[in-house]
């Protein structure tokens, strides 16, 4: 008798009929796809889709599946999202190290209970409270970088997103205070993103634990003053919230949810704006569009620029930013049960991946989706305009990204001060590559920004 029969004869009809499923599915178990994801991740996405289709399975650490393509993320985020588990998805990541307890780890009234609390909060971060800090700290950035030579894309855009994360989003006004929290939160995303989800002494989970407890410990005297003042931005709302038996959140709960939030809105909003600086200045034609389109604005109308009407051109090149150069290219669910789908099955327990990357390069929802065309969205092109629907890079359904309104509001602005007083010029003498991991954007790519008057 065969090993491979002994082990079968042992594991059981249930543990074999959800391997032979499993087994059904397109793809590789191999040790080595892990390394190919790390080593190529874009390269990985649109080689087994080539390969496999739009659903497969693959070996990172553990077997799982990618599901792929608009009706896939349906399925996981709005029509059957009850056979998915969000917080379990999670579980298989560094979250569950680092933010134990939190809403990225949350399903069902628990997941509920803590969304209620915070969307309120984080929906009065619109222009009536953050619009004009906003606009202030992307002036500022951008008038040093220009007086530069030239600045690197992703560094200047993520330290301008930081300075925005760390005095406008949390409303914890930092201001130079801010440069000390730094280090601590990089390394915090560090050990979020870190490959394998284990903790053991100075590696990357354990510097970040012990880099978010000193986080807690500098954020405790401001959230304490923000609860005996008015409740404003962020900080002051949760920590004026209250509890329907009367309780309030303690500082480490509203702490882990500052810092929780600073990583959703800081790091994405980091790749989405680096990718505007790149394309922008590789494309001097949607510069003067763009240009153009803002010379209509009153100035500093920033009511009028959040609502995106009369601006339609921004908004297709926002949309094309987001599906042509999605911020994260993969996230978790795991299955809640044995699922049916595409002629699949997909065995309970499985670890489930979709994919904003490569289902906005699906051929099937857009038309040479690995061009980079925002008039693809033109109600002109009629049955041929891309569909916003088809669009996940803020995720969808009920757990659509809490902070994407204030995403993309900061987007506006940033994209309003650059053009109105600036314009994008690249340093090609410096060969740019693209990063996908843990968020994608260029790297090496030098830009000048020069004023419009020179």
């Amino acid at each position: 008798m065969g090993i491979e029969t002994v082990i079968d004869a042992l594991a059981g009809p249930d543990v074999l009929a959800r391997e032979r499923a499993l087994k059904a599915i397109p793809g590789s178990d191999s040790l080595g796809e892990l390394s190919a994801l790390i080593r190529n991740p874009t390269g990985f996405f649109h080689e087994r889709f080539a390969k496999h289709g739009r659903v497969f399975r693959t070996r990172l650490m553990v077997g799982n599946v990618f599901m792929i393509g608009a009706e896939a993320n349906r399925t996981i985020m709005v029509t059957r999202r009850h056979e998915f588990g969000f917080g379990l998805g999670y579980e298989q990541t560094n979250v569950k190290n680092v933010f134990a307890g939190s809403i990225m780890l949350q399903d069902g009234e628990e997941h509920a209970r803590t969304r209620g609390i915070l969307t309120p909060a984080v929906g009065r971060l619109a222009v009536r409270e953050s619009g004009g800090p906003v606009q202030q700290i992307w002036r500022d950035r951008l008038a040093y970088g220009a007086s530069q030579e030239t600045v690197d894309a992703y560094d200047f855009a993520r330290l301008s997103t930081f300075k925005v994360a760390a005095n406008t989003l949390t409303g914890l006004e930092l201001g130079p205070e801010a440069d000390a929290f730094e280090p601590l939160l990089e390394t915090i995303i560090q050990g979020i993103m870190a490959p394998l989800p284990y903790r053991f002494p100075f590696g990357a989970v354990d510097r970040a634990m012990n880099a978010r407890d000193r986080v807690i410990e500098m954020m405790a005297p401001r959230i304490a003053a923000a609860r005996a003042g008015t409740p404003q931005g962020l900080v002051g709302q949760l920590a004026h919230h209250v509890e329907p038996d009367g309780t309030r959140l303690s500082v480490e709960e509203i702490a882990n949810h500052l810092i929780l939030l600073f990583w959703a809105g800081y790091d994405t909003t980091a790749s989405s704006s680096t990718w505007m600086l790149h394309r922008l200045a590789r494309r001097p034609d949607w510069q003067r569009r763009l240009r153009d389109e803002f010379a209509k604005l009153e100035p500093n109308d920033l009511n009028t620029l959040e609502t995106g009407k009369g601006f339609p051109q921004l908004e297709w090149f926002l949309y094309e930013i987001e599906r042509h150069t999605p911020s994260v290219l993969f996230f978790p669910r795991v299955a809640l049960q044995d699922i049916e789908f595409d002629g699949y099955v997909i065995p309970e327990g499985t670890p489930v991946f979709y994919s904003p990357y490569m289902s906005h390069r699906d051929p099937g929802s857009f038309e040479n989706p690995n061009s980079f065309d925002p008039d693809r969205w033109d109600n002109s092109r009629g049955e041929k305009k891309a569909r916003t629907s088809d669009l996940v890079g803020f995720g969808g359904g009920p757990r659509i990204c809490l902070g994407k309104a204030f995403a993309k509001l900061q987007l506006k602005i940033m994209l309003y001060e650059l053009l109105t007083r600036y314009r994008l010029e690249p340093d090609e003498r410096v060969p740019f590559t693209v990063r996908g991991l843990p968020v994608h954007h260029p790297v090496n790519s030098k830009i000048r920004i020069v004023p419009l008057a020179s």
